[in-house]
């Protein structure tokens, strides 16, 4: 994988492709690249989405105050459907805090601030005095000096082909002598380091030939040397990774602020997380911080289903997906998570459990490979339960 691919992937909101298909309608990984997943970085597999009418905003009439929530269309980033490969199920492990057993009456629920309704996926939300503030912020707290900024904002194009200027600043880059920073006006922010930092000679970085004690004793070092910059209280580090249709597992390498209790450490999770990034040398090459709830409004906080009733829900077909098939049956259900779906394409904010189920051949679908990789699809059922949710919808199939 190439710096400049990475940077693609990473620094953007594209969806880069890994690897083509070899086969009819085998599906093609590309990277996902929201974060509040941090989860935030799965992998995505060719296809496109059903067809969900989308509800606008929120609708009062709910005793306590609590307005209904009118569910949003799930956009799943790129061409490819949601779904990860892996040779088990054990292997679905991403470091999500959640577990079944936890005792969780409430969680928040937000308007996004940075919701994009061009659909385009455009970073919004902060000012151009806001942005340099927080360029000027990080290169302190880094020891870097900015020598001259370049905005970036939205360009139209008219009929005759004419670019029109923007004025809609979406980012700003700061040139340093070591380095670039980048702040984005959804929040995130990029420390770009295109000549690369060189670790110790001790760590080894790399996306794909480094173990588990490896990646814990990097992510160890690197948390430590750029805590300043991170300010995280609490850093909790995150392994996690898929593979390729080749078979080659792909390692990230994610920090986030667990925080005080089990509320604070989710939304961090989802929302507020930095990744750092190697080059082909294993060198330092990245670093990306992001903040979801930086433009966000909170709406109140809403109570929720359990998991054993999000899987009904899920059995009798009232569930979200991007996946070209309906959900085979109970018994491929691999894994349930609690989770977030964030970016500038999610107009709410709201807590879904995520059933990862693992996909059978069908409909000229090739979900399993021949060298053992299964495909694990992922689909949505909302967290909150249904007096307050105005549009509970049922697959209805459609695709594209």
């Amino acid at each position: 994988m190439k710096a400049n691919d990475l940077l693609d992937m990473i620094g953007n909101t594209d969806d880069s492709i890994i690897e083509e298909a070899k086969k009819r309608k085998k599906p093609v990984i590309s990277r996902w690249t929201k974060w509040a997943a941090v989860a935030a970085c799965l992998c995505l597999v060719t296809g496109g989405l059903f067809a969900i009418t989308r509800p606008s905003g929120t609708t009062p009439d709910i005793s306590g105050g609590l307005p209904q929530i009118a569910i949003p269309k799930y956009e799943s980033n790129g061409m490819g459907f949601e779904g990860l490969m892996y040779y088990s199920a054990e292997e679905l492990e991403n470091g999500n805090p959640w577990r079944e057993d936890m005792a969780l009456d409430t969680l928040p629920v937000f308007r996004n601030g940075s919701y994009d309704p061009s659909g385009a996926g455009v970073p919004i939300g902060l000012s151009e005095a806001e942005m340099i503030a927080e360029l000027e912020n990080a290169a302190k707290v880094l020891g870097l000096e900015i020598q001259e900024t370049k905005t970036e904002a939205n360009d139209t194009k008219s009929e005759d082909g004419t670019i029109i200027p923007g004025d809609a600043i979406y980012s700003i880059r700061a040139i340093t002598g070591s380095g670039n920073l980048i702040v984005y006006a959804n929040g995130s922010l990029v420390y770009n380091l295109p000549s690369g930092y060189e670790l110790p000679e001790e760590y080894h970085f790399t996306y794909d030939d480094t173990s588990d004690s490896e990646a814990k004793e990097v992510m160890a070092y690197l948390t430590e040397a750029y805590a300043s910059f991170l300010n995280y209280d609490h850093p909790e580090i995150v392994l996690q990774g898929d593979y390729t249709f080749s078979g080659d597992y792909i390692r990230r390498y994610l920090v986030y602020d667990a925080g005080t209790d089990i509320t604070e450490r989710i939304l961090n999770y989802h929302f507020r997380a930095a990744q750092f990034a190697p080059d082909d040398d294993g060198c330092l090459m990245l670093i990306r911080m992001s903040d979801g709830l930086r433009m966000a409004e909170k709406i109140g906080d809403y109570p929720l289903i359990s998991a054993a009733e999000a899987k009904e829900k899920l059995l009798d077909g009232q569930y979200q997906t991007s996946v070209p098939v309906a959900m085979p049956g109970e018994k491929y259900i691999a894994k349930v998570e609690l989770v977030y779906r964030s970016g500038p394409r999610e107009e709410t904010l709201l807590p879904y459990y995520r059933f990862y189920v693992e996909l059978q051949d069908a409909d000229g679908w090739q979900m399993t490979q021949s060298n053992g990789l299964k495909t694990y699809g992922a689909y949505y059922v909302p967290a909150i339960q249904d007096d307050y949710i105005s549009n509970l919808s049922t697959y209805n199939g459609y695709f594209n």
